[in-house]
């Protein structure tokens, strides 16, 4: 992503994100709940990861040449992702060599981070079990330069497609009209699928997701007009859409776009109002990606060694989550950002970075 440095409280929402996916995946491994994160928590945390994505993404997209942007993409998310994929895929036993051979494309795919537009990478090859979510921030990587046009001109209108999109699309999922265009690769699946696992498939695909980058883009091509309203009407919003999220969520059809609408309000908020002094929370932000990558493994593993209750369980499973995720981030996430840095031109390195 590109550098927090000149915005406030990025790094303080990347920390938020990341620690609201894990609250939710520790309540359903370990049994500890953190109120609304521990039901909401992959759902907010995902979207307000997007949303950053979008507002970063398309301000490195303005900022850089095609060359250098895909340079700085590729090296900020790929290193950190196939060591964490191939290591814990090896470690587990899901990644042997006859597995390989047998399916190198759904392989293929989880190295190239598409594979949740196929059943059998997803299902059976992601063996981090959350990098769908990656497959639609490298769409978003790829269709980024190109709505950077778009957004330019018409921001708005951006915006209305794209949430037309959404909704649409999850329309359809929900209803079951898009089953068929998945069929062929569910087929192909070893064991039956489910209604969970089609929701994550479909549900979750691309098309529906793309409306979070699009505020967040939106955000950034409005950024002048933004900083002139007052910080209390993002903030109103944000409590309203996100507060009220146990009362609407199972009942409204669009629920997760108007959530998405809370994220992005929110998002905005914390531009507005004075850094944050959370330095805690500051670093987790900037390990942030090699926590999301190793933290579902992670936690799952504790599960099987630890049982599911107890605050040991829980003070182990993230002194281990923290703990390789640094070295992680310290030996090859942060390495490939300084390569990036370092094989940009120095013309295209002021005033940003990754």
């Amino acid at each position: 992503m590109t550098s927090p440095r000149h915005l406030p409280n990025i790094d303080i929402m990347r920390g938020m994100a990341v620690l609201a996916v894990v609250a939710h995946h520790l309540h359903a491994y370990t049994g500890f709940s953190v109120p609304i994160l521990g039901t909401f928590g992959g759902l907010l945390g995902v979207q307000l990861f997007f949303v950053l994505s979008g507002y970063l993404i398309t301000e490195s997209a303005s900022k850089h040449t095609t060359s250098v942007y895909w340079l700085h993409r590729v090296l900020r998310i790929f290193p950190a992702y196939w060591v964490a994929y191939l290591l814990v895929g090896v470690l587990t036993g899901k990644l042997i060599p006859d597995r390989i051979i047998e399916s190198p494309f759904p392989f293929f795919l989880n190295l190239v981070n598409l594979q949740q537009l196929h059943a059998v990478a997803l299902f059976e090859f992601d063996v981090i079990s959350v990098s769908w979510t990656l497959t639609v921030e490298v769409i978003w990587y790829a269709l980024a330069p190109l709505l950077l046009v778009v957004g330019l001109r018409r921001p708005w209108h951006l915006l209305a497609g794209l949430m037309l999109l959404s909704i649409a699309w999850t329309w359809l999922a929900s209803h079951r009209h898009l089953d068929e265009l998945y069929r062929p690769t569910l087929e192909q699946l070893s064991r039956p699928w489910s209604p969970g696992q089609l929701s994550v498939l479909i549900g979750a695909a691309f098309p529906a997701q793309l409306i979070y980058f699009g505020l967040g883009s939106v955000a950034y091509h409005l950024r002048d007009r933004l900083s002139a309203i007052s910080a209390w009407i993002p903030g109103i919003a944000w409590l309203v859409c996100l507060g009220a999220m146990p009362f609407y969520f199972n009942h409204l059809q669009m629920a997760t776009q108007v959530v998405g609408l809370g994220v992005a309000a929110l998002f905005v908020w914390m531009l507005k109002i004075p850094a944050l002094k959370l330095p805690f929370l500051a670093w987790t932000g900037q390990i942030s990606y090699s926590i999301y990558l190793l933290h579902f493994p992670l936690i799952v593993y504790g599960f099987h060694k630890l049982g599911r209750h107890g605050p040991v369980h829980l003070l182990v499973t993230m002194a281990v989550i923290y703990l390789c995720a640094y070295a992680l981030y310290r030996w090859v996430e942060r390495p490939g950002m300084q390569l990036a840095r370092r094989w940009t031109p120095p013309r295209a390195q002021v005033g940003s970075g990754i």
